[in-house]
């Protein structure tokens, strides 16, 4: 018997009535997709004050996504990127940029490791290991200088909020949000 998806798609609407959906990707992202989720996100939120740290984020997320989801795709042309999701909603009282993706296992404690010493952090001292960062050599599993969760956080208007549910005995999915305030 087949299973009616339309079920599930109003429980997806009706969930979906307490904030508005800016933007909602699940799949293999490519610099095509980005380039045009990028144009809907500037039209979306053309009044918005903090629209380059809110874009900014979302590049970083998808970023970490096409380089670290342990899901992959190839595309036509060979090249292969993570799959996952990534999104952007708002509420009245801000905004939420959220991505998720598969993980390995072995990097859990050290993705918690870092998210729950980067919220223990102020300001300023997240400016500070920043610029550490950036001078120290790059760790090996890492695609650019080991700053990209800083960035969110020093970018956001509070902690990162993350989550890990296990899927089976190599994976969990991750998943990553950064909030920002609407400006009054």
């Amino acid at each position: 018997m087949m299973e009616n998806k339309s079920v599930d798609l109003f429980k997806h609407y009706k969930e979906a009535c307490d904030y508005q959906l800016i933007v909602s990707f699940k799949g293999r992202l490519s610099q095509e997709v980005l380039t045009e989720f990028g144009s809907m996100i500037r039209t979306s939120l053309s009044t918005e004050s903090k629209i380059k740290k809110i874009f900014a984020v979302f590049i970083e997320l998808a970023q970490n996504m096409l380089h670290y989801s342990a899901e992959r795709r190839a595309l036509e042309d060979g090249r292969e990127g993570g799959v996952g999701i990534i999104m952007v909603d708002e509420k009245s009282i801000g905004y939420n940029v959220s991505s998720g993706n598969l993980v390995l296992n072995e990097k859990i404690e050290s993705l918690k490791t870092k998210c729950e010493k980067i919220n223990s952090m102020s300001r300023d001292e997240l400016k500070t290991y920043y610029q550490q960062q950036l001078r120290s050599d790059r760790p090996d599993d890492s695609k650019g200088a080991g700053v990209g969760l800083i960035d969110i956080a020093r970018k956001s208007d509070g902690p990162l909020t993350y989550g890990i549910s296990p899927v089976d005995d190599k994976h969990s999915f991750f998943t990553l949000s950064a909030y920002f305030t609407k400006e009054n």
